[in-house]
């Protein structure tokens, strides 16, 4: 899973600077840097301003239901991730990043995503289901205090 990460990242970071390098071919390479720069800086407006409620929402929801809490503060999540792609230097994240701020688009990823929940509920950390086949019950073994090296002896 981490190389494909790094693989869409490498991915990512090369079709980035092929488009920077065709829109500074079509209006300036000053103007391009000064296009980055403002939408980074709306990115920072973003998060910034109504961002910061958004994101103590998006983290309390996360902290109390896991990823499953994304659905109560989903619009609140997707402005958030539409900040950071804003943030981040580069035409398509920026492009990404204002389609997020657009209601209806994120009316329809939270849609989306919570029809996904609704069915594959999410697991509770740390639970690990294993058919029935994968696992043996074992009898529990008493724990003598004499050998745990906390015990102080």
């Amino acid at each position: 899973m981490v190389k494909w990460f790094l693989l869409a990242m490498a991915a990512l970071l090369f079709a980035e600077v092929a488009v920077f390098l065709a829109v500074a071919a079509v209006i300036g390479g000053v103007q391009t840097l000064f296009l980055l720069i403002a939408t980074s800086l709306l990115g920072l407006v973003v998060l910034q301003y109504p961002g910061r409620a958004r994101i103590y929402r998006v983290h309390d929801a996360v902290t109390k239901d896991g990823i499953s809490g994304l659905q109560a503060g989903g619009d609140a999540f997707l402005t958030v991730a539409a900040g950071f792609l804003l943030l981040l230097p580069g035409f398509m994240t920026d492009v990404l990043g204002l389609a997020l701020l657009l209601p209806p688009v994120r009316g329809y990823i939270g849609g989306r995503f919570r029809r996904h929940m609704r069915t594959h509920p999410s697991r509770p950390p740390g639970v690990v289901d294993l058919e029935r086949d994968q696992w043996d019950r074992l009898p529990e073994r008493k724990i003598d205090d004499r050998r745990r090296p906390d015990s102080g002896r």
